[in-house]
């Protein structure tokens, strides 16, 4: 998750965790001295997850002794710094400014000091108690100056902030299968934490096979959802025909901004199922004649889905220009199991001025899906198909040689008998 420091506005309410005055700052006595934690005030005094929290711890020394050559010579610094001390707060806790500011350098019998520390919880950091520790270090010069000490100290935080989940996701149909188009995906978002979000977008991204119906229609603007609240918004998918039924993730991609404008994304996987359905695909066709002829087109059929298919009729589509006739535009092949062939025969009447070359039919597939697997829908699949009108016979040329050889012959049959009355 990013995140971008924002300067957050101070709350006025402070409050005050006291811990045990004569508790040692350093797990190392100082000889005769020793820097006690007064006081840790955090700021807002009530922590959501999202904010940004300044730390401010106060200490002082409680010498007992003027003998510490460490105490008040300006030749000793002394350094303060935080860190997270579980796991939890590793992964929930991102140190702005680890350092602090004011005191880092010399210390004075006496005196109280504080240091102020910046971090930020995320927001989506549970509510509960974090474990931080301060740690400390003398310098002498700039070189270290003895062991790295520490102390540990709680952060309380008391409210989740902003958490934007996906509530609900309802398909039109319910149950999608391949070949499906425009399918209409309503989809709630909620905000389920104790902070507004404003600035909502979503993109969505679809796996492979399904994609967005329309341009853009895979970005959602939701704007403002405060804590509590919901909404809904839609956007259409199509699923291509050939999509391998079964379990599919749509990824949602979060882009938002709490009320200090500080900005967060995020990501969500939701399930979306392909259930099974019947393909139904042209693998072979046969059919040719001569122009004025009648012949058979042969459409061989094949379910190459996952589920059966009932019902199955296949209709020729024929343009009123093309130069056809077809007496029945209709055969029935009944069920065809996954895997499982069907040819459907068509008679067709060649009109004697079609074009001798493969002319291109369209082919319309109309089938149930299996009602034993609860699948009632009707699937229609637009298919291609051709005929290969071949070169007509010269009948012409055949009639011209008959009526030669019927001439001749009686040239012959009028010569003979020509030569007999003689």
């Amino acid at each position: 998750m990013n995140q971008k420091k924002q300067k957050t506005n101070t709350h006025k309410n402070i409050i005050l965790f006291s811990i045990a005055l004569t508790i040692a700052l350093f797990a190392i006595p100082l000889v005769s001295a020793s820097l006690v934690l007064d006081r840790i005030q955090f700021d807002p005094a009530i922590i959501t997850a999202g904010d940004e929290v300044d730390i401010i711890i106060y200490y002082h020394d409680d010498s007992s002794s003027d003998n510490d050559n460490k105490i008040g010579n300006p030749e000793y610094n002394f350094k303060t710094w935080i860190m997270p001390d579980d796991t939890v707060s590793e992964d929930h806790i991102l140190i702005l400014d680890a350092q602090g500011d004011d005191l880092y350098g010399t210390v004075y019998s006496g005196q109280q000091y504080n240091k102020k520390f910046r971090v930020k919880i995320l927001s989506n950091a549970p509510s509960g108690t974090y474990e931080m520790k301060l740690l400390g270090q003398w310098y002498k010069g700039d070189t270290p100056f003895g062991s790295i000490m520490s102390i540990k100290f709680n952060m309380d935080v008391k409210k989740e902030g902003i958490i934007l989940n996906i509530a609900s996701l309802e398909t039109i149909p319910s149950e999608i299968r391949p070949g499906d188009n425009y399918v209409k995906i309503v989809t709630r978002i909620e905000n389920v934490g104790s902070k507004d979000a404003k600035a909502i977008e979503l993109d969505v991204t679809t796996p492979s096979g399904i994609t967005a119906s329309y341009s853009n229609d895979n970005r959602a603007w939701i704007g403002r959802l405060n804590a509590g609240e919901s909404k809904e918004f839609t956007t259409f998918i199509d699923v291509e025909e050939n999509t391998t039924p079964g379990l599919y993730y749509v990824k949602y991609d979060y882009a938002y901004s709490d009320l200090d404008d500080n900005k967060y994304t995020k990501d969500q996987l939701i399930p979306l199922r392909i259930k099974e359905s019947p393909y139904l695909e042209v693998i072979d066709v046969k059919g040719e004649g001569a122009a004025g002829t009648k012949t058979k087109l042969y459409v061989t059929v094949k379910n190459t889905g996952t589920e059966s298919a009932e019902l199955v009729d296949v209709r020729i589509m024929k343009q009123s220009v093309q130069p056809f006739a077809v007496d029945v535009r209709s055969d029935y092949i009944g069920e065809l199991a996954p895997g499982e062939e069907g040819v459907a025969v068509f008679e067709i009447n060649i009109l004697s001025e079609a074009a001798v070359k493969e002319h291109d039919l369209k082919v319309l597939i109309r089938a149930k899906g299996d009602t034993d697997e609860g699948d009632d829908n009707i699937y229609t699949f637009s298919r291609n198909a051709t005929i290969n009108v071949t070169p007509a016979k010269n009948t012409k040329l055949i009639y011209a040689i008959a009526i030669v050889v019927v001439a001749l012959i009686a040239l012959v049959a009028y010569n003979m008998m020509k030569k007999k009355r003689k």
